[in-house]
């Protein structure tokens, strides 16, 4: 082969893997970076927040009863919500909801058996 063909193709796999470095090194950085924290909470709301309920009630795609909702809260956007009075529940189907619906259903327990 000739020397100066060679030696090109050194040049350009050198920088092939200077590149690969480079976003390994790029990737290594993201990744030891803290996530960002998540606000959650579950509050006992009132008929006040109906409007926030409805739509919980419209993603899930059922129906909206009356009465005392328990509403887990996600950076202060309601994402799961169980009725107080017979365990209904209404969530975010686009949203990782299924340990807010069980915190909500343990929550509604404990409200049941303090009231």
């Amino acid at each position: 082969m000739h020397p100066e063909l060679t030696y090109q193709f050194a040049l350009e796999h050198n920088a092939a893997l200077r590149r690969d470095a480079a976003r390994f090194r790029r990737a290594k950085a993201a990744s030891l970076q803290p996530p960002q924290p998540v606000r959650a909470a579950i509050q006992l709301r009132l008929s006040a927040c109906r409007d926030e309920l409805e739509r919980l009630a419209a993603l899930s795609e059922r129906r909206l009863r009356d009465g005392d909702w328990l509403v887990a809260d996600v950076n202060g956007v309601a994402v799961a919500a169980v009725s107080v009075a017979d365990g209904t529940t209404v969530y975010d189907p686009f949203q990782p909801t299924s340990q807010a619906v069980s915190l909500l259903q343990l929550r509604r327990k404990q409200f049941l058996a303090a009231a």
